[in-house]
């Protein structure tokens, strides 16, 4: 309870962090429209069903896979299966994994297309602006084809990075926002001192497993949130 987010700030707006361990997944609500940020694990999909099914959602208007990276499209497939999509986002990049040919199959199932934004696409959930600000494609580093998305509500902001690394940080300017979910579980490979000090974030989420191998978060961006006065998560 004492990490929970006080949320009621936001009025009609829910952000939640869904914890799927070494993996990613935000949902969004607002206004009866959903968003969800991808869906984790191939382990995570069934809970993260659940979490959605106990909320009682019925449908999920825009569904996010940042990048084809396994911790992050995992359980789409099991989001696809389980309810009506209506947009369904992806990066123009693919892989030959099991994982994303699962997405693709259940995409095809139920007969969703998958559409690639562009750099400043927008679109809204409920009353909450969003607007794609993903900087590049890159085949030979999934990490810097990630989908970040810029969302606005009643003058709150919220930057979702996916895993987003110091190249893609540093091909733009970047708003200053409320709550910064970091890039890359809080890798090195991300989360620069400049990129830091234009977001200048109130709050940052990582979303990490607890002991994971690969010794995220690194300490080198717990000290730079720090020494912005970041409240971490």
């Amino acid at each position: 309870e004492e990490n929970k987010i006080d949320i009621e700030q936001f009025n009609g707006l829910k952000v939640y962090f869904i914890d799927v361990g070494q993996g990613d997944s935000i949902f969004i609500q607002s206004d009866e429209k959903t968003m969800l940020i991808d869906a984790g694990t191939n382990e995570a999909g069934p809970k993260i069903v659940n979490f959605l099914q106990e909320k009682g959602i019925e449908k999920i208007d825009y569904l996010i896979g940042t990048h084809p990276h396994e911790d992050h499209i995992g359980g789409l497939d099991d989001i696809i299966l389980s309810f009506p999509i209506g947009t369904f986002y992806m990066p123009k990049v693919q892989t030959n994994t099991k994982t994303f040919e699962d997405v693709l199959d259940a995409a095809m199932e139920k007969g969703i297309a998958i559409t690639s934004p562009n750099i400043e696409d927008t679109y809204q959930v409920g009353k909450a602006n969003c607007t794609f600000l993903s900087s590049k494609i890159d085949k030979s580093n999934l990490n810097l084809s990630s989908l970040v998305i810029h969302m606005t509500y009643e003058g709150q902001s919220f930057l979702f990075m996916g895993d987003a690394e110091k190249e893609n940080e540093e091909a733009k300017f970047w708003p200053q926002v409320d709550v910064l979910k970091i890039g890359h579980h809080g890798s090195k490979t991300s989360s620069s001192k400049a990129f830091l000090k234009q977001t200048n974030p109130q709050i940052a989420i990582i979303s990490l497993g607890k002991d994971n191998i690969y010794h995220h978060p690194s300490q080198e961006v717990i000290a730079r949130l720090e020494q912005i006065n970041t409240q971490i998560y």
